[in-house]
């Protein structure tokens, strides 16, 4: 594995191990979710566990804190140029006590660099292999066994990918990898064309989304979610402050009471 890669980092903000003794007491092998026959049984523990009412909502919450591991990984190569193997046949899926929040780690911890061809032709490759064959697959399957439609998922993809490229390029320990970290973001999110993402029209990523101000903070813009994650539908839940479905008291009401 790449000696530069920041394994804390990985492991603090994105839930993500790279190989390494497995010891936690909940394990499933993330390829299972591609099995109607195992990944039925899991999301209804997983339902259980977050208090769930249907298989909707489940899997829901369940892809947008799985997407994690894919922001980690993009994490690693957007700032480390570190090619990590994130498909499901490589992923582990960990907990301690339930899934509500699993944590992750890969199997084999090889990486993959930037070589001969020159990085804009690894950085295809490996988003590939990010997208077209681990999150479209998840997708398609969540889709098939829960009814979900496809298009909130990606719009949860869209989402989280967006926040974490405006939030890298604004990290003032990561201001010398800013033109880097914008053209990986331009080329994921404007250039890229639908083959990247398993798909056969369109860029799922390729979107705008409402900006608010923060109420306390003018200078500290807010994203709209396009989509609800249906968070408020679980057991005591509540809408997340970003939901589309908030109107702005609301909004206003509940970042205040959660001191963001």
């Amino acid at each position: 594995m790449s000696s530069e890669l920041n394994l804390s980092v990985l492991e603090q903000t994105y839930r993500l191990s790279i190989a390494g003794e497995v010891t936690a007491p909940l394990v499933f092998a993330a390829d299972g979710l591609l099995r109607k026959e195992t990944v039925k049984p899991f999301l209804r523990q997983v339902g259980e566990q977050i208090g769930s009412p249907t298989a909707v909502v489940t899997a829901s919450i369940f892809f947008k804190r799985f997407l994690t591991v894919i922001c980690g990984g993009l994490y690693a190569m957007s700032v480390h140029s570190a090619g990590l193997d994130l498909s499901l046949g490589n992923v582990l899926l960990t907990a301690e006590k339930n899934w509500a929040l699993p944590r992750f780690v890969l199997r084999d911890g090889s990486v993959s660099t930037p070589g001969g061809p020159g990085r804009d032709v690894w950085r295809e490759q490996v988003l590939r292999r990010f997208f077209a064959e681990t999150v479209h697959p998840l997708i398609a399957t969540l889709s098939a066994v829960t009814g979900i439609h496809a298009n909130v998922l990606w719009a949860h993809t869209a989402y989280i990918v967006h926040y974490y490229y405006e939030d890298w390029q604004q990290r003032d320990e990561l201001s010398a990898l800013r033109g880097q970290l914008a053209a990986d973001f331009r080329f994921l999110c404007r250039e890229a064309g639908p083959d990247l993402f398993g798909l056969t029209t369109g860029n799922p990523l390729d979107t705008c989304f409402t900006v608010v101000s923060h109420p306390k903070q003018p200078d500290r813009p807010i994203r709209i979610r396009r989509q609800c994650c249906f968070q408020y539908r679980l057991a005591g839940g509540r809408c997340c402050y970003t939901c589309p479905l908030l109107n702005e008291e609301k909004r206003t009401e509940q970042i205040l009471a959660l001191g963001h």
